[in-house]
């Protein structure tokens, strides 16, 4: 008798080992944590990359403060400010050695993205190691809640 019950254990708990861990797309559009932009995250050959589709009324209309002068003064919306992010091996919701540039302060920082659902998507910008840095959470929005800015 004990041998068929731990025979229905071994048979119960094999098919939860089994389960394959969902893997989540991260292209699309993202409402960043302070609801002042949409980034378009797509993919750029063997990364992936992003530009500012939507930004707030009021909100910033040029990159005034890029670091590389001949780039100071082009238009926000559109601006690539993901770039290079490539998927990890030991995990297909994380991607890693990508930069991030943050144009209010024109200041570029390592990143990397988690995925933990399909619409929730974890965005850590630092310098050095990962340790020394900041975590946003950006939600999956909808074009038709977030028209594609026009660069003025």
């Amino acid at each position: 008798m004990k041998k068929l019950f731990l025979l229905f254990m071994v048979l119960g708990i094999t098919p939860a080992l089994a389960e394959s861990k969902a893997v989540f797309d991260p292209t699309g559009l993202w409402l960043t944590q302070n609801k002042r932009a949409v980034i378009a995250i797509k993919s750029c050959g063997d990364a992936l990359c992003g530009n500012i589709h939507w930004i707030i009324e009021g909100g910033m209309q040029s990159d005034t403060k890029n670091p590389e002068e001949s780039l100071r003064g082009q238009p926000i919306c559109g601006l690539q400010i993901v770039q290079g992010l490539t998927q990890t091996r030991s995990d297909s919701n994380n991607y890693e050695g990508g930069h991030i540039y943050k144009a209010d302060e024109g200041d570029i920082y390592n990143a990397s993205l988690k995925m933990k659902a399909q619409d929730v998507l974890t965005v850590r910008g630092y310098i050095g190691v990962s340790l020394f840095g900041k975590s946003q959470k950006w939600t999956r929005v909808s074009a038709k809640d977030y028209p594609k800015c026009k660069a003025r």
